[in-house]
C-alpha cells in the first residue's frame, strides 16, 4: 500500500475538483448526455413517471411534476426523488443522478415498471421494442 502526504492547499484543490465535478454531474451516472434533446426529454419523463408510480416524492413530500426536466440535486425536486430512490435501493453514492448504477441496482419488479414508463413516454421505436418484449 502506498501513502501519499499532501498539504492543506493540495487537499483543498482536490476536494474542490470533486465538488465541482459532482455539482455539474460529470459522473458515470450521467450516461444520457449523448442523447438528443427529445430523447433526453422522453427519458426524463419516463424517470418521473416511474418515481411517481413508485410513490417516491420530493423532499417536501410532493408528487413530481411531469415536465421532462430533472435538474441538479439538491435543488431539483426530481433529483431529490431520484436520491430518495437511490437510498431505497442502496445505490452509493446517492447523488440524485439517474444512470447505470441506479438502473443496475433496481429490483426486477421496478425494471418492469420503468420499462413501461419508457415505452409510454418514448417514440414509436421504443413502443414497438416494448410491445415485442425486446427491452
Amino acid at each position: 500500500m502506498s501513502k501519499f502526504i499532501i498539504n492543506e492547499e493540495e487537499k483543498n484543490r482536490i476536494l474542490g475538483m470533486h465538488l465541482s465535478a459532482t455539482s455539474r454531474q460529470y459522473l458515470k451516472e450521467d450516461f444520457n448526455q449523448s442523447m438528443t434533446p427529445i430523447d433526453r426529454y422522453n427519458f426524463n419523463m419516463a424517470i418521473q413517471c416511474f418515481l411517481n408510480k413508485k410513490g417516491v416524492k420530493d423532499d417536501k413530500g410532493q408528487t413530481l411534476k411531469m415536465d421532462g426536466s430533472i435538474g441538479n440535486w439538491p435543488q431539483s425536486k426530481s433529483a431529490q426523488a431520484i436520491a430518495k430512490y437511490q437510498s431505497m435501493i442502496q445505490v452509493y453514492p446517492v447523488d440524485g443522478v439517474w444512470g447505470e448504477d441506479t438502473m443496475d441496482k433496481m429490483p426486477e419488479k421496478d425494471k418492469v415498471i420503468f420499462k413501461q414508463c419508457v415505452s409510454d413516454h418514448g417514440d414509436i421505436f421504443q413502443k414497438v421494442i416494448h410491445y415485442f418484449g425486446w427491452d
